[in-house]
């Protein structure tokens, strides 16, 4: 009875959606969830223009345009899905790689996936987006060597391997 007393609590205490992430997270560019359609100059002239011509418009017809402009947002920063592996990734620290030199941030060596790919790699309910900028990893049995902040996003630094999903993403 006190486990579902709180369960019940809980259940009315957390937001309804489970995740903050839109369907098919994997396809969207990181910078999807810190904007909205609202940062986009073209589509806020679209509101702009359609208020002038509707002033008179009820609260549902107005959100039923701001569902139509996120929309349109999210189809401006989708990707198409290329491909999914999944398998073993470790991580790396190097100064340079073999297709540009590195700059801190997320990205990621393959020996399967050609220089300037963006990947998505979830581990559990973690995941980044990487650019693959080198070539590895040499071990057998491992997809993906992320960077040392690729790697820590997913998973202590300490884990050494982490079992992840990499989903190749076309632009």
């Amino acid at each position: 009875m006190v486990a579902l007393t709180v369960v019940l609590l809980l259940a009315t205490l957390l937001p309804a959606e489970a995740s903050p992430h839109p369907p098919r997270w994997w396809q969207y560019d990181p910078e999807t969830w810190s904007h909205s359609w609202k940062s986009v100059a073209t589509l806020r002239h679209e509101e702009n223009q359609w208020r002038r011509d509707n002033p008179d418009a009820s609260g549902k017809v107005i959100a039923e345009l701001h569902r139509r402009l996120k929309d349109e947002y999210l189809a401006m920063h989708f990707h198409e899905a290329a491909g999914v592996q999944r398998g073993a990734a470790s991580w790396f620290s190097a100064s340079h790689g073999a297709c540009t030199s590195h700059t801190k941030g997320y990205y990621a060596a393959s020996t399967t996936l050609p220089c300037g790919t963006e990947v998505s790699v979830r581990a559990g309910d973690k995941y980044v987006i990487v650019t693959i900028q080198d070539r590895g990893p040499y071990v057998g049995g491992r997809i993906l060597d992320l960077s040392k902040a690729a790697f820590q996003a997913l998973a202590p630094l300490g884990t050494g391997v982490v079992t992840v999903t990499a989903t190749t993403l076309k632009n």
